[in-house]
């Protein structure tokens, strides 16, 4: 009898356990991505990362059009050891995202918006 309430108490467990619904944390997003908002870099204005990264821009859907060059206060200016954003730099619309080439060579750069240059300025710091 004793065998019996034991193996009904352990199929009992397994039952209630297998019962259960097991939460992932939400997904974080990667730690090279800088979202942007209507006319901000909502993720902040500066990241940080190593060299050999790429980094993931992305547009909030309720966000606008924007266009990325290397420079500041919405120019484009040469800055030697930063990855190339085309001539004319690159267009996200909202929802979207663009991958910049890696960033190969330490040092401090900015990105800018041509459509927003008061508001957003990127700082990139990439480290050995």
């Amino acid at each position: 009898m004793k065998k019996i309430v034991a193996v009904f108490a352990l199929a009992l467990v397994v039952a209630m356990l297998s019962g259960c619904v097991v939460q992932s944390a939400p997904a974080k997003p990667a730690g090279n991505t800088v979202t942007m908002g209507p006319n901000n870099y909502s993720s902040g204005d500066t990241i940080t990362i190593k060299v050999g990264d790429k980094i993931t821009f992305q547009t909030e859907s309720s966000g606008t059009t924007h266009i990325l060059v290397v420079g500041t206060n919405g120019s484009a200016a040469k800055e030697a050891g930063a990855p190339d954003f085309g001539t004319t730099g690159q267009q996200i619309d909202p929802g979207k995202s663009w991958v910049s080439p890696p960033w190969t060579t330490a040092g401090t750069y900015h990105v800018t918006c041509t459509i927003h240059p008061t508001t957003m300025n990127l700082t990139v710091t990439v480290t050995g």
